[in-house]
Parts: C-alpha cells; structure tokens; sequence
C-alpha cells in the first residue's frame, strides 16, 4: 500500500522569522560638532572659527552658504600661506565638512588634526559620531524599506567617519548573508564581534547581543556552505557567551554529525531536549527541524511533540511531527514483512490523530491531505485512504501560508498564495482566518475577500493581525 500515497515531501519546512537582529532602536538626532581648545589666534583661523559659528546658528539657507564658503575661502587661503603644520586648520575644516555632510573630507581633515593634536581625539571621536549618527539611522530605513542597495551605501558612509560601534558592521552582515555573499558577511560579521568585544561598549548590552548574534549567523553561514569544522569553532564561539542556547546547539550538533563526530553529536542532541522544560516553543519547533535535518527523527519528534503540548495548533508543527512519524516509519528496509507491517501500523496510528489535526487548522492544503492519507495507508485502511484521496484530488484551489512571523513594527505578518487548481476560472470563497493563543483562543480573525482567480494562477496575500498573544493560526472556507 506504500507506494498509492504519492507526492508526499521527506523534507521539512518551519515558517518563522530566524534572522540575526533586528533592526533597533534609532539611535539619536543630530548634534553640533564638539569642540577642542586649539590656538587659533592666526586671523585666517579665527575668520574661519567665526563664519562656521555664524553658519551653524543660520536661520536662513543662504546666510549659512555665504558664511560656509566665507569659511572654507579663509581656511584654503591658510593652507596657501603654509599653515599646514596647524592643527586647527584641519580641525576646523572638517568642522566645515561636517556642515557640508562631506565624509570623506571630514574623515581627512579630522586624521590630520587628531595626528598633530592628540588632545583632540575625543572631541574629534565625538563628532565623527554625531556625523554618524543619522547616517546610520538612513540606512536602517532603507532596510525597513527592503531596499538594500540603498541600506549598504549608507552603511559603508557611517563605517567611513566612525567605526566604534558595531551596528553598521552589523546590518552589511546582514545584507551580505541575505546575498549569500559569504566573505563578505563573515568579515563584516567578524568587524561586528571585535567592536562589540571594546571596552567601550561592554556595558552596552544591545552591543552584547549582536556581537553574539553576529557569531551565531557566521556559525549558520559556514553550517550552510558545508565548512562543518568552521561552523563547529563558531557555534562554540557563540555558546561562550549563551551556552544554554538550544538552536545553537542543535546548530553544533548537526554540524559535527555531518563531520563524522557522530558520538559527539548525539550527546549535544540529548543535552538540547534536558532543556525542553525550559526553552521557548518556537525553539523546541526550530529545535525539532534542525534534529530532523540530521536525521535525528526520534529527537525531533521529541521536539515537536513537546511544542505541541504547549501550542497545538501550529500548522508547521503539525506537518513537521506527521512527517516526521512517516520517515520513521520507513526506517529499517531490512525487517521481515510481519515486523516491517508492525512497524508501519505503529506509526500510522501516531500520525492520524496529528494528520487529522493538522488538516482541520489548514483544509486547502493538498500535502495535508496526502500526509492524512498515508496514516489511513500505514493502518492497511484502504477505503479511507482512498476517500482521502479522492478528497484531495478534488480540490479546487490550494492554499499556502509562507510566512508566520513577529513584524518589524508590531504585530505579526502572515503571507501566502492561493493557488487555482483547475484548468478553469475560479471564484474562491472568502477565507476566514482565526488568530490563536497557545490555549487554542480566538484571539483575533480577519478575511480575505472572496476573488475570481485564473486557471493554474495564484493570487498572493498578506494579512498583519496585531492582537497580543497570538501562537497559531488556522482557517475555513465557504466550500
């Protein structure tokens, strides 16, 4: 009866939001300049002092032009009469670039003064960073906004005048990582955790946590790239600071499985699920999907089965748990046919009750229906898996959810397609949603609307419910 239940995935899928960081805090407006006492007694140097004064106390647009091009004609006229050895000069005229929002010329200009002048490297470091500042907070717009082209233009500038801190390190890590640009990610990510480790920013616990978040997503970038002994040393980097972390453990042991430490790797698996108790749902799901991944399916299902006490209701879960007791039901190929018809039926009865499940939260979803029938097939229930079967084949139109996530500004995101089937217009009814708290309560509903949709096409959707508490989801249809 195996091979009647066709087109069912051994892969597995866990829709949540595992980037690094997120985008913090702004993190402040902008300053004046500070300022250093340096002789500026020459009349060339102190017209300069004056005019960027007056400029930067300008009510009017061209009484700050006429003063800054007073200010940089005085300063040039200065470097002219060799004053170049001075100081002040180049400290006031990266004043001036600064006014002017030239990085590179203030970047310049402040070098030479804080070479000549050491006295002023703290005001000059205070300044930097005001420039920084708002050009910091542009590119992590530009990244709410999705557009990294411009995101990483503004991250690159900030690096240029001010490189204490790490979060323009951080956010080109990202952009390098979503490119799947892994030199570049790592070197940003590496800058990333050498700042954050300054003394400077020790007490500064958002620095902390992406220094360590920084660690982690190198660890998953050499993890992905098959580099399994890098990724081993950066998923024990990370654990330094977060030894309890279950994904990074998980993470560690499926690297070393995949190395061939298989002993080393089976100990750190058993070390994750003493945690379960104590680790968040939506980690013991991520924990379970990593476990299943390296083939751990009696872990994972450990895993999953203890989300699931907790949030019954989470499609994901539901789906990864079935499938999961599928391909163990499939193990060992070699047992004699009464043993393997056991093994089978055993396996089929754990999967119904979670199939079924899994099919009243998400109705329209062929693989679903599918993974419901093979649990009938295991059980030698031949007239259900049949009408099963049949169930899904009638199915007029399929629909995804591809994302379930926590939203940058509140609230969750929750997008996905609904696919027509057949090889006609359809009308499809409106599709209610219901937004769950981990007990299974309504917590929130929302619609969407009811759409005509062409043979064999999609339509996509998005929903941003905003109740708190929100754990699950699940849908019905007019048919």
């Amino acid at each position: 009866m195996r091979n009647l239940v066709a087109g069912i995935g051994i892969g597995i899928a866990l829709s949540m939001s595992t980037a690094g960081a997120a985008i913090g805090q702004r993190i402040a407006p902008w300053g004046a300049p500070a300022d250093c006492e340096l002789n500026t007694g020459h009349y060339l140097i102190n017209s300069a002092v004056l005019y960027i004064r007056t400029a930067a106390g300008a009510r009017f647009p061209d009484t700050r032009d006429r003063n800054l091009r007073d200010a940089i004609r005085v300063l040039t006229q200065a470097l002219d009469q060799g004053r170049d050895n001075d100081p002040a000069v180049w400290f006031y005229l990266g004043r001036y670039y600064w006014a002017e929002r030239d990085i590179l010329g203030a970047d310049s200009a402040w070098d030479k003064a804080a070479a000549m002048a050491p006295e002023c490297v703290a005001a000059i470091e205070t300044s930097r960073r005001r420039l920084w500042v708002p050009i910091l907070n542009q590119g992590v717009d530009a990244l709410r906004d999705d557009d990294d082209e411009a995101a990483t233009l503004a991250f690159e500038k900030a690096n240029v005048i001010y490189q204490n801190e790490p979060p323009s390190f951080f956010y080109l890590g990202q952009i390098y990582s979503t490119a799947k640009q892994l030199d570049s990610a790592v070197y940003y990510y590496d800058r990333t955790i050498q700042i954050a480790n300054r003394e400077s920013n020790r007490g500064n616990e958002s620095y902390q946590d992406m220094g360590a978040t920084a660690a982690f997503n190198v660890a998953r970038l050499y993890h992905t790239d098959r580099q399994y002994d890098s990724a081993i040393a950066w998923y024990q980097r990370f654990r330094q600071s977060k030894p309890d972390d279950a994904a990074a453990i998980t993470g560690q042991a499926s690297a070393l499985f995949s190395a061939g430490y298989t002993d080393v790797a089976v100990v750190l698996y058993d070390s994750v699920l003493m945690l379960a108790a104590d680790m968040p749902t939506l980690d013991l799901f991520t924990t379970g999907v990593a476990l299943f991944r390296a083939g751990q399916f009696e872990r994972a299902a450990q895993a999953f089965e203890a989300g699931l006490e907790r949030s019954a209701n989470y499609r994901d879960a539901l789906f990864n748990l079935t499938n999961t007791y599928f391909r163990m039901s499939d193990l060992d190929s070699g047992l004699a046919d009464a043993e393997r018809e056991a093994m089978e039926k055993e396996y089929g009865e754990k999967m119904l009750p979670i199939a079924q499940r899994l099919v009243a939260v998400d109705p329209h979803s062929a693989s679903a229906l599918r993974l419901l029938a093979a649990s009938y097939q295991l059980q030698s229930q031949e007239d259900s898996t049949l009408a099963v079967l049949e169930r899904a084949q009638a199915l007029t139109f399929d629909v995804t959810v591809s994302v379930f996530q926590a939203a940058s500004g509140g609230g969750f995101e929750v997008r996905g397609i609904i696919t027509n089937l057949s090889d006609e217009s359809l009308t499809v009814p409106a599709i209610r949603f219901e937004f769950v708290n981990e007990a299974g309560e309504v917590v929130e509903t929302a619609e969407i609307p009811q759409q005509t949709i062409e043979p064999e096409s999609v339509a996509p959707f998005q929903l941003r419910p905003s109740a708190e508490g929100m754990a699950a989801w699940r849908y019905s249809s007019g048919t």
